[in-house]
């Protein structure tokens, strides 16, 4: 029963669309990769060894096996995956720049195929596969993410995420870095695969987005980014990709973190879990990923301007 009376709650304006109004508007994409094992009972899952400690979660839960496969320098599978009927293959759309290659392994994969596109905001799905999205790494929002079904075969009826935090947010809108990154790691830590929708915090706060203007800053970003560093850049990107979550640069020599936390770029890496693993002598271009790729942000906080500088320094630590 709605109640009456009272002091006000958050105060957030009436949007319209969610970008992703077909999806379906669960918490996390951990969450998305439990709904998809709860339902196809798949007996092992392929993965990519670079990527985050959090696919697993999932796995672990429901007991599937899996196993890791490596990609190459291009950022693609390096040796083809005979599967079985009951088994799938997962491939994460690494920052966004990999959509076209996508599309040919699911012509490889056919429906076994389920893509993680948590560095692809703004891809809506595909005709035959499972995909998903996540919000948290594009907006300014505590959770959020888009399972996309094909065949429409699971029905829902789930509660609303409550277990949300903005408190990082906030105090990185006030300016308060150190806070608000330890609250950001904290909250982080907090997440887990428990199946929910998609809080109302995050629900109102993404109906108010204008999509097409922050793709037109994204899209804009990266080609600088582009055009300035692509004679740097040790990562082949195809040349017609758009929507990225990113600029992946990888250089011969690699810059320290710290040097450009030094200058306030705070660059982050993916995914330093990687070094961490068993036999991970066997992935060494996945470690070299981890530890030297600088992904540089595109987002749509950020002008011509600043992004030089943070050009204008690689370039020049580089030639030094």
């Amino acid at each position: 029963m709605k109640k009456i009376g009272g002091f006000f709650e958050l105060e957030i304006a009436e949007g319209k669309s969610l970008f992703h109004d077909d999806a379906i508007k669960l918490s996390t994409g951990r969450a998305c990769l439990n709904l998809i094992l709860q339902t196809k009972k798949y007996s092992k899952v392929y993965l990519p060894f670079y990527c985050c400690d959090a696919l697993f979660e999932p796995l672990d839960l429901h007991g599937i096996s899996y196993k890791f496969y490596a990609i190459n320098e291009q950022l693609e599978i390096g040796k083809n995956i005979d599967l079985k009927s009951d088994e799938a293959i997962i491939y994460c759309n690494f920052f966004g720049i990999k959509s076209n290659y996508v599309n040919q392994l699911i012509k490889i994969y056919k429906n076994q195929l389920i893509i993680d596109n948590s560095h692809a905001f703004f891809i809506k799905g595909y005709k035959n596969n499972i995909s998903y999205t996540t919000a948290r790494k594009y907006f300014g929002v505590p959770d959020g993410a888009f399972l996309y079904y094909p065949k429409k075969e699971i029905v829902l009826n789930l509660k609303r995420n409550i277990k949300v935090s903005v408190d990082h947010n906030l105090n990185r809108l006030l300016g308060l870095q150190e806070t608000s990154y330890q609250e950001f790691v904290n909250y982080e830590e907090s997440i887990d695969s428990t199946i929910n929708k998609i809080s109302i915090v995050s629900e109102k706060i993404l109906r108010t987005v204008n999509y097409s203007a922050i793709i037109e800053k994204r899209n804009r970003n990266y080609k600088l980014y582009k055009e300035e560093l692509k004679g740097l850049n040790k990562i082949r990107i195809d040349d017609n990709a758009i929507n990225c979550f990113c600029y992946p640069l990888l250089l011969d020599k690699p810059l320290e973190k710290q040097e450009l936390y030094d200058e306030n770029f705070f660059i982050p890496s993916y995914w330093l879990d990687v070094v961490k693993r068993n036999n991970n002598d066997k992935f060494q271009f996945e470690n070299k990923l981890s530890k030297d790729l600088l992904p540089l942000p595109i987002d749509h906080r950020y002008t011509k301007e600043d992004l030089m500088r943070v050009i204008n320094f690689i370039k020049k630590r580089r030639n030094e």
